[in-house]
């Protein structure tokens, strides 16, 4: 460093106890002890090679050539703090950008919206969604809720929790679930199924040792995405394979009824970012509140699910 730039932080602690007016007030303002002020002051002064305070026991008064300094430091200082302020107030409305699936997102997340704003206020959010993995070369998503196994290359991943699936209707079909006590009573009922996952029943099938079925014979109706299929199922359209736990209200709440038990494991939701880069403050404050309503909304789910 040239020698004509002083020491930063003793220069800090000059400005401060200048603009407070003695070195016990300035010791409170920093969080230090009057003599660490002291010090740091002298430090300074050798530096400078000048006297800046007249020390008293009760006032530390500027000299004159403390005087001159300080009205030529004191507004750079400000600069520096008003700088400082800008990029930080930045930082902040920047919004966290996220990236969810359709249906994390319509049944667990925008639901509790409200309560992470009001815990976060100062943190903004950009919520887009999209079924394949996120690409984070292209730099416009902070953080994603994947549907896999956790292993996406370039990312790291948290686990959020586990997914089982089970079928699921309701409308006019609720009644005639009630009858569909065997796999076989799925022939003569329309299957539903999202273009996304075109391969869910038959997964289903193999778990439950029915490959021998003849789900090509059956009626299906396919959907852009699984929000439209499970929509359809409520409506009565027909039955689908229903994602648990995140379809649990809906269950409880009689929009849909589950059948054929019990639920098989299926891919788990993580939640992810770009490798190598450590979460920022506001990532770090979404997971930690994701985690929490994960954790009081699906534990008693998950734990008589699994």
């Amino acid at each position: 460093m040239s020698r004509s730039v002083p020491p930063l932080n003793p220069l800090h602690v000059f400005v401060t106890a200048a603009k407070v007016g003695n070195f016990t007030a300035a010791a409170e303002a920093l969080g230090v002890t009057p003599s660490a002020v002291s010090r740091q002051i002298a430090v300074l002064e050798a530096f400078l090679d000048a006297r800046l305070f007249h020390r008293g026991v009760h006032s530390n008064v500027l000299t004159d050539p403390g005087k001159a300094y300080f009205n030529e430091v004191a507004p750079a200082f400000d600069l520096i703090t008003s700088a400082t302020q800008a990029i930080q107030e930045s930082r902040v409305s920047t919004p966290l950008r996220i990236r969810v699936l359709s249906t994390f997102g319509m049944r667990f997340l925008i639901p509790r919206l409200p309560q992470f704003r009001a815990q976060h206020p100062s943190i903004h959010l950009s919520i887009e969604t999209g079924f394949a993995p996120a690409d984070f070369s292209r730099a416009d998503v902070d953080v994603s809720i994947q549907l896999g196994s956790g292993s996406w290359p370039g990312t790291e991943a948290r686990l959020l929790f586990e997914s089982f699936v089970q079928p699921i209707c309701g409308g006019q079909w609720v009644k005639a679930a009630k009858k569909i006590t065997i796999i076989d009573g799925l022939r003569d009922v329309p299957l539903l199924l999202s273009r996304n996952r075109p391969d869910d029943w038959a997964i289903w099938l193999k778990a439950r040792g029915r490959s021998d079925f003849p789900l090509g014979a059956c009626e299906t109706i396919a959907f852009s995405n699984s929000v439209l299929m499970y929509q359809a199922a409520a409506d009565g359209v027909g039955v689908a394979l229903g994602q648990l736990p995140i379809l649990s209200q809906d269950i409880e709440a009689g929009r849909l009824t589950a059948l054929l038990g019990p639920a098989i494991p299926s891919e788990a939701y993580y939640a992810v970012w770009r490798a190598g880069a450590e979460p920022n403050r506001k990532i770090r404050q979404f997971l930690v509140w994701l985690e929490r309503e994960v954790q009081r909304a699906f534990r008693p789910h998950l734990s008589s699910l699994g």
